[in-house]
């Protein structure tokens, strides 16, 4: 019998959620180590005709390529669990949630971090204007959870999984100690999603730079796959 498949690359900040939340409802998942930066097979681009990753391939033969809608389905495979909320609008909360930080968050994040990496233009205007752009998206997070300890509802939900992976990019690049300074709510509660053990079995060590990103060196080669 064939398994659930997730193509992916390890570490990749748009499958950390779904492999933890995988994790948390008892869902068998193989990963298949995918990496559009290394090239892609003739097999895999029928499956995601954009080459990009992650792409789900069900026991069933369903096929999904976009991140939020493999989040979305492994999240609801246990109807006992609270991933997806008490109720429809705690769904639609998540979903809400979902898709402004893998839209705005990651859009403004990466405007400021791929070219310090050198693989997208570099221009210091740039950074700043990418800094100040993705520092307003993250005050939307810091502000909400003031006072509160999870995104939605009262409890640990997908929401919560999905856009602490897709942030981990940015503490591990940009968000240093200064910066995490500036939004203790919104670190402390990366802290925490990232401690716990479904988070963990898919990332054991998550990492916090201490000085941020500088300047792209001549010589920089990024390893970073900006498909994902």
């Amino acid at each position: 019998m064939s398994r659930n498949k997730l193509y992916t690359y390890k570490g990749g900040p748009r499958s950390i959620g779904i492999l933890a939340v995988a994790h948390a409802v008892n869902y068998d998942i193989e990963v298949v180590e995918t990496n559009p930066q290394t090239g892609l097979s003739e097999e895999y681009l029928k499956l995601n005709r954009l080459g990009k990753t992650p792409t789900f391939v069900g026991s069933d033969g369903t096929v999904l390529t976009e991140c939020m809608a493999i989040a979305l389905h492994v999240a609801s495979q246990d109807s006992r669990s609270r991933m997806l909320g008490f109720g429809h609008m705690d769904f639609i909360k998540i979903v809400s949630w979902m898709s402004l930080c893998n839209t705005d968050v990651v859009k403004r994040m990466a405007a400021w971090i791929l070219p310090l990496l050198g693989v997208a233009p570099y221009s210091p205007d740039g950074i700043d204007q990418a800094k100040k752009q993705t520092d307003q998206a993250i005050q939307i997070f810091e502000d909400h959870l003031h006072d509160r300890r999870y995104l939605v509802a009262d409890c640990l939900t997908l929401a919560d999984l999905f856009c602490a992976g897709l942030v981990s990019f940015g503490f591990a690049k940009v968000f240093d100690k200064a910066w995490r300074s500036k939004f203790p709510c919104f670190t402390a509660w990366f802290e925490m999603v990232t401690a716990l053990e479904m988070y963990r079995a898919v990332v054991p060590d998550t990492v916090f730079v201490e000085t941020a990103l500088g300047p792209p060196t001549v010589s920089m080669r990024s390893n970073y796959t900006a498909d994902d």
